[in-house]
């Protein structure tokens, strides 16, 4: 493993190192160009009455002029057009002086070096000590352009020359800037790709099953919060882990308890020791519908939990429905001897939802509340109105739940009592399925103990809205 982290670590050290040389060795390109420009612009212009000619183009012009004419006549009386069709624009005088930029004289002659045009009103003989360029025409020189000024007061030789050291100059300090920038990318570098390191090394414990495996967290950027998330994914799936592991020993022990009950009552057959009387096979019945629930209440659990669990939304009658079922648990509540009482606000809000669903939330509240009441107590359930819903309330004078259990009380296979006893704790997912099927119709519960009116008991509150949410569908 070792060999493939370094392998991959150097992979990414040279790929970022290899994208800052080229951003920075394009960037030294482009500041040695345009410097080279910048500076050579400043030997392509001169001005004339505030235009700036360009000298390249005023050749261009006055060679395609010379092919029209095939003479220099009239080139004087038209000297201002071809010199504004030469022109990048104008520049006032404030700006000129900035520049170090001011008017230049400017004479076109011909091939035999006679004067034939002159920014100046005094024309005469040809300027002498000033810049030349060459006209051709067909690869014959027919003239010269002449610039006489303080800003093309270098030769072409001296412009070269200038050119040659601001390149130069533009390089050098381009290098020494790269070398500089690309000490500080080396560090960036080492402070990315450390962390990446660390985390590549932590996810491939975390896939060889070390759940226990956390990055530090050295920084607050985005790599930080990057390290922070992953030791939150680490810690849920190491959770899920632990849940996972429970559930698989809670589902063994309560699928071994009733099985344990049938095979001691066969063997018991087989022995002789029971004769096969109904009585003795109601024993095998009883731990058989234990098997059957457990095994369906698995199975809706897991659906729940996936997500898949069947809701069939229509008007449901939720007053109706909570009569009907606090008259079948009627018989046990007086067999127990427990006051089991229904109040209900009329007319009671109408509400959308599963109906058999809600029947089981109703069974499973109602069943838990008289396995938690002693002799002689009292379960009251309500239904009031509240704001855009139905708050169902189900409250029993039992011994109530202590409070280091509340956190758990909706746990899959929790149970108050540590002894397990499946009399008062029954299997364990009947509130774990009644949060499920709560939630899934858009609503929530909660559990207090004692409720805020006495000082003994528990009471379990929901809320089912009017109108299921599609986060609760």
């Amino acid at each position: 493993m070792q060999p493939y982290l370094s392998h991959l670590f150097s992979r990414l050290w040279f790929r970022l190192m290899g994208a800052f040389v080229l951003i920075i060795s394009l960037v030294i390109l482009v500041t040695v160009i345009l410097t080279r420009q910048g500076t050579d612009t400043q030997f392509a212009h001169f001005m004339v009455n505030g235009q700036m000619i360009r000298t390249s183009r005023l050749v261009q012009n006055l060679a395609a002029f010379y092919q029209r004419q095939q003479s220099w006549t009239e080139l004087d009386a038209q000297l201002d057009q071809v010199l504004l069709e030469a022109s990048d624009g104008t520049m006032n005088s404030m700006f000129q002086g900035m520049m170090g930029m001011y008017n230049n004289r400017m004479q076109v002659v011909d091939a035999e070096g006679r004067l034939v045009a002159d920014t100046e009103e005094d024309t005469g003989s040809p300027l002498s000590a000033v810049q030349r360029w060459p006209i051709f025409v067909d690869e014959a020189e027919v003239g010269s352009l002449v610039v006489e000024g303080a800003m093309m007061g270098h030769t072409m030789l001296d412009g070269d020359i200038l050119l040659r050291g601001v390149t130069r100059a533009a390089i050098v300090a381009g290098s020494i800037a790269g070398i500089v920038a690309l000490l500080m990318a080396g560090l960036l570098v080492r402070q990315i790709t450390r962390p990446v390191a660390g985390l590549v090394q932590a996810s491939r414990n975390i896939a060889d099953g070390d759940l226990t495996t956390r990055v530090a967290i050295r920084s607050n950027d985005e790599l930080g919060e990057l390290a922070k998330t992953f030791n939150q994914m680490a810690s849920s799936l190491e959770r899920q882990e632990r849940v996972r592991r429970a559930l698989i020993a809670d589902v063994a022990h309560e699928l071994r308890t009733p099985l344990t009950g049938i095979q001691g009552t066969i063997e018991a057959f087989q022995d002789g020791v029971f004769a096969p009387t109904a009585e003795n096979f109601a024993i095998i019945h009883k731990e058989i519908l234990l098997l059957n629930r457990l095994i369906e209440d698995l199975r809706t659990l897991a659906n729940a939990d996936a997500g898949t669990l069947p809701l069939h939304f229509a008007p449901v009658d939720l007053a109706a429905l909570a009569q009907q079922q606090v008259a079948a648990f009627q018989y046990q509540a007086r067999e127990q001897q427990i006051d089991l009482q229904v109040t209900i606000d009329h007319p009671l809000t109408p509400i959308s939802g599963d109906e058999e669903r809600l029947g089981q939330i109703f069974i499973n509240l109602l069943d838990n509340a008289l396995r938690h009441t002693p002799v002689g107590g009292a379960i009251q359930l309500s239904l009031v109105n509240a704001t855009d819903g139905v708050e169902i309330r189900v409250r029993d004078s039992g011994a109530g739940i202590p409070p280091a259990a509340l956190p758990h009380i909706f746990e899959r296979f929790y149970r108050v009592d540590p002894a397990r006893n499946r009399e008062t704790g029954g299997s364990g997912l009947g509130l774990t399925i009644t949060r499920q099927l709560v939630e899934g119709h858009g609503g929530r519960i909660r559990v207090n103990s004692p409720p805020p009116v006495t000082t003994k008991g528990s009471e379990f509150c929901l809320f089912l809205p009017a109108v299921p949410t599609e986060e609760g569908l």
